[in-house]
């Protein structure tokens, strides 16, 4: 009997110091407070160099061989997934992943990706990078090789070679970059009148079109290139005619007979001949300027109807994989912020740091957040809910009102509380106050 009583007197210290971040209401002589038994109990089965930081079902199993209360399953879980340490390295157990908002274009060079793909081996011509362009209507793609992704060169080629012969685009979706970001791209852009927009940084799906394109020209370019990988630059305007003489899915006609009203000539029409419905020209020049402008504008009608249905049936699918509720202006989020650096292994450091604060929204998906003293704009895929203890949250429940700074081990910089750091003294005191069924009482 002495025995189970001293044992059950200490789960119910165990617990109720964890619950409640405080002293056992069992009464004032039970003495149980929270960083005596419980942090220590805790520490002991999960964190300590013994024990390691792993889950729910070994932590329990491990708390158990000297431990046992009602509620120990929930109490070890709730423990486990508001460790810090344990959410920053391994993230969260569904990644987030927000609803699709599709992008129709309506008109050939309304909207056009530029991106730069590589590096690549450096060839005869000292080309090493691929400097490409996509409109966002036809699918007409453009690949320029360069030597370097310098400003003025992606400016140079992209004012010569590409607006200069298709016109200047409305809108121009650009990634974050040196290249892109830079004075001399601003100044192109207000001189031109192209209005810039910026895809979120680490989501490549802002702008999918020409990041998926990449990857088919990157598997063009190694299914034709000789073996010392130096003339891949040579194969790039063949590769180009082939994209641009194929049909997509999305729109049904080819990119050149949506951008020039007319198909590519290839080397299977001189072989076979042109098709029957499309291989004569017309004599009278007059009525084959108004069928071809009668033809564009039906193939237009019809492309945009199946880039409609088309978008639908992805956002259909895409989202069935959705997961993630929105989130409020104020809460805390860990931010996906994986970072490599010199002298530091990337299997070592932590993905996932936090917590961050958000700001505002946005847009559907956009949300701006502040970590530290930095200001960032991010996608909701790389955001996911910050869990505090119980214990840490102040007026009976409310997250604290700002973010405290404690060393970052992964860069050796004032982060808020980033992956690797051990929690610290950043967390702000509980507030005691008495329960609000207590006020019309009177102490004399």
């Amino acid at each position: 009997r002495a025995g189970y009583g001293q044992w059950a007197v200490h789960a119910h210290q165990l617990r109720t110091s964890h619950r409640r971040g405080g002293r056992c209401a069992a009464g004032p002589d039970c003495g149980s407070y929270r960083g005596r038994l419980g942090d220590r109990s805790y520490g002991e089965f999960m964190g300590s160099p013994g024990a390691g930081h792993f889950g729910v079902t070994r932590t329990l199993k491990r708390l158990r061989q000297r431990f046992h209360w009602p509620g120990c399953r929930t109490d070890v879980e709730l423990f486990v997934h508001c460790c810090d340490v344990c959410a920053a390295k391994k993230g969260p157990s569904r990644v987030p992943r927000a609803p699709l908002h599709p992008y129709q274009c309506a008109s050939p060079m309304e909207r056009v990706a530029v991106d730069v793909l590589g590096p690549f081996p450096v060839t005869d011509s000292g080309n090493r990078f691929v400097l490409v362009a996509m409109d966002y209507f036809t699918k007409w793609p453009e690949a320029y090789a360069v030597p370097d992704q310098g400003a003025v060169t992606t400016a140079d080629i992209l004012v010569r070679e590409f607006f200069c012969r298709f016109g200047v685009s409305g809108r121009t979706a650009q990634r974050p970059g040196e290249n892109f970001e830079s004075e001399v791209m601003a100044e192109v852009c207000r001189i031109l009148g192209i209005h810039k927009t910026r895809t979120t940084p680490l989501h490549p799906q802002s702008d999918g079109l020409v990041e998926r394109f990449n990857c088919t020209l990157a598997a063009q370019l190694a299914m034709v290139s000789d073996k010392n990988q130096r003339n891949w630059d040579r194969h790039l305007p063949v590769v180009l005619l082939a994209c641009r003489s194929a049909v997509p899915e999305t729109t049904g006609f080819t990119p050149a007979l949506l951008m020039f009203g007319r198909e590519l000539r290839t080397p299977v029409s001189l072989a076979f001949g042109a098709p029957p419905d499309g291989g004569g020209y017309a004599s009278d020049t007059p009525n084959f300027v108004s069928d071809l402008m009668s033809s564009l504008e039906l193939a237009h009608r019809l492309a945009l109807s199946n880039q409609s249905a088309a978008g639908q049936k992805q956002k259909r699918a895409y989202d069935m994989r959705c997961f993630g509720d929105p989130l409020a202006v104020g809460a805390r989020v860990w931010l996906y912020n994986p970072q490599r650096k010199k002298g530091l292994c990337p299997k070592l450091q932590s993905a996932w740091v936090g917590p961050c604060l958000v700001l505002s929204r946005l847009g559907e998906v956009v949300y701006k957040i502040r970590w530290g003293r930095r200001t960032m704009i991010v996608h909701r895929d790389r955001l996911a809910p910050y869990r505090p203890r119980l214990s840490d949250t102040v007026d009976g429940g409310a997250e604290p009102a700002g973010l405290a700074l404690v060393p970052d081990l992964n860069s050796g910089s004032s982060e808020p509380l980033a992956g690797g750091a051990v929690p610290g003294p950043s967390r702000l005191p509980r507030a005691r106050r008495p329960p609000a069924r207590l006020n019309d009482f009177f102490c004399d």
